[in-house]
């Protein structure tokens, strides 16, 4: 029986509900997928689909039962918001909502004269604040810890990947979503959430949180990457 107060367990079961819900039409769709599906292609979409949903109730578990571990909440956090916008794009049918790239109908922000434009450039948006996020995490690794392969490797190969994943999105606009190009943004883009995990765990093990945490304010930055 839960013994947290009944202020605390409203949200936190209010949580759960959506994400069983989300967990349960996933299921679904993927059985029915591999089922009545005769492309390859996207029967594996499917499979990473599901594959995708149990992993976040694993990490859902993790996080609760080992009362919000940094990296476990972040990498719950960063795998939901990665299924919710993806499958937005993908179920909407917004993903060529804007026909253009890198501009949105030849402009910066498009007009946002439909809910499709709007989820479209969201996911763009998103994209942006993470390709900030990784070129500044590789850029204080490499100025921080230079010749430390700890984290120097997996920064390097996170802007790699970062590259290719938005040379990816050009190109499934540009091909009007082709299948393979789709799909292989859709599996870099995974790559690239993993191989930040594994910089984020790494960096945990050289100083621990506890110890990112007693660091002085000027240094917590640093001592993190």
């Amino acid at each position: 029986m839960c013994r947290e107060p009944r202020a605390r367990r409203s949200p936190e079961h209010g949580h759960r509900l959506p994400a069983t819900l989300v967990g349960c039409l996933t299921l679904i769709l993927a059985l029915s997928i591999v089922v009545r599906e005769s492309r390859p292609s996207v029967r594996a979409l499917g499979l990473l689909a599901l594959l995708a949903i149990v992993l976040q109730g694993i990490l859902g578990g993790v996080t609760v039962l080992y009362k919000l571990p940094l990296a476990v909440s972040v990498a719950h956090a960063c795998l939901g918001q990665t299924f919710l916008l993806g499958a937005l794009v993908r179920h909407t049918g917004a993903g060529l909502a804007t026909p253009d790239f890198p501009l949105a109908f030849g402009r910066v922000v498009p007009p946002l004269v439909s809910p499709y434009i709007t989820v479209h450039f969201a996911h763009r948006i998103g994209a942006l604040v993470v390709a900030a996020s990784v070129m500044a995490t590789a850029a204080v690794a490499g100025r921080c810890h230079r010749g430390d392969s700890r984290l120097g490797r997996p920064a390097l190969l996170a802007l790699a990947l970062l590259v290719l994943q938005i040379t990816l999105g050009g190109v499934t606009v540009w091909s009007r979503r082709a299948v393979q190009a789709t799909t292989t943004h859709l599996v870099v883009g995974a790559a690239l959430l993993a191989t930040s995990l594994t910089l984020t765990l790494r960096a945990s093990r050289l100083i621990g949180w506890r110890g990112l945490a007693r660091a002085p304010a000027g240094l917590g930055r640093h001592a993190l990457l």
